[in-house]
């Protein structure tokens, strides 16, 4: 037995423990993670290569992101079981423990822009996005597929506009102006469906928005969190570095639309997906709300960090409302 083929018997057990632990499909994909990784680096010879720091950037932020097929949930076990090879390679006397801790940590410091990448669909190729796609056929909870048409793949030139002209004021309309938005929110891959209908006010930034997700749903707002916008523009707060727009800055209206639909993802690990749909702009309300309303809902919520768990924290919107009232 080679030292790659030791090396990956080795790991096999860390594999079945998330792949048992995880709730995960199947361990395919941290299979493939392990090979895809090693591949890239240096073709699985276990070189020195693997200590190089600019290589193993290049193979976490760019290259696994843009051709490795994984799905969300799949992506942060794919980041533990990495964390879990330079254990391997240690233990088989591969490389030293000095270079395993600063090996981890360097990978630790790529985590957050390593699971942004990979559940964002503009950072795949076309290849990835097809086969994202003919994996999620005839998957009940998928509502619109990963179509290549939907995406910017690659990032257009900036514009350097003039700084010389002059803005002219906005005039004031007091009619048709937009004071606040019912939207009903789904949690994603429930039956009985999981859902709240909020009452949001106007031109309020996504970051607040957050806020109102989170005490809707009853999380503790203790995990990585983005939203994305027809599947092409991701936001989110700017410690998370990969995100499009900036959540304290981009407002709701820019993008709310009757019938429109944002994705919100909470916490990477568990994947806790919520869909908002816009059901109606309330048009010259003259009492505009200064706080959001949940108006109604069903469904209790899981605990934070419980998927596959199935213990769950009771619905009460009285409780809910007396929390949106504080946010």
């Amino acid at each position: 037995m080679d030292k790659l083929d030791k090396l990956l018997d080795r790991m096999t057990r860390d594999m079945t423990y998330y792949f048992i632990a995880g709730g995960l499909a199947e361990p395919d994909g941290l299979i493939r993670t392990v090979e895809f990784f090693l591949s890239f680096i240096d073709k699985g010879k276990l070189s020195d290569k693997l200590l190089d720091e600019e290589i193993v950037e290049d193979a976490l932020i760019h290259h696994m992101p843009k051709h490795m097929p994984l799905f969300i949930d799949e992506s942060f076990y794919a980041y533990q079981i990495l964390l879990d090879l330079y254990s391997a390679l240690f233990h088989e006397k591969i490389i030293t423990e000095e270079e395993c801790k600063n090996m981890q940590y360097f990978l630790y410091l790529n985590k957050t822009a390593f699971l942004t990448r990979m559940s964002n669909p503009n950072y795949w190729s076309k290849t990835k996005l097809a086969i994202m796609d003919e994996w999620r056929e005839g998957n009940f909870e998928v509502e619109d597929p990963y179509n290549i048409e939907h995406y910017d793949l690659e990032e257009p030139p900036k514009k350097n506009l003039p700084d010389n002209i002059l803005k002219f004021p906005r005039q004031y309309q007091d009619e048709n102006k937009v004071t606040s938005y019912f939207v009903r929110v789904d949690l994603k891959g429930f039956k009985p469906p999981i859902w709240r209908r909020l009452l949001i006010p106007a031109g309020i930034s996504y970051e607040r928005l957050h806020r109102i997700l989170q005490a809707a749903f009853d999380w503790e707002d203790s995990h990585l969190h983005s939203f994305f916008v027809d599947r092409t523009k991701m936001i989110g707060p700017n410690d998370l570095e990969m995100p499009q727009f900036d959540e304290k800055k981009r407002l709701i209206d820019e993008d709310f639309q009757e019938g429109g639909k944002i994705e919100y993802i909470y916490d990477f690990g568990c994947d806790w997906t919520h869909q908002i749909v816009v059901e109606k702009a309330v048009l010259d309300d003259p009492i505009q709300p200064e706080s959001a309303v949940c108006v109604k809902g069903k469904g209790d919520t899981p605990l934070e960090d419980s998927r596959g768990e199935e213990i769950w924290k009771p619905f009460d919107i009285a409780e809910i409302n007396m929390k949106l009232d504080y946010e």
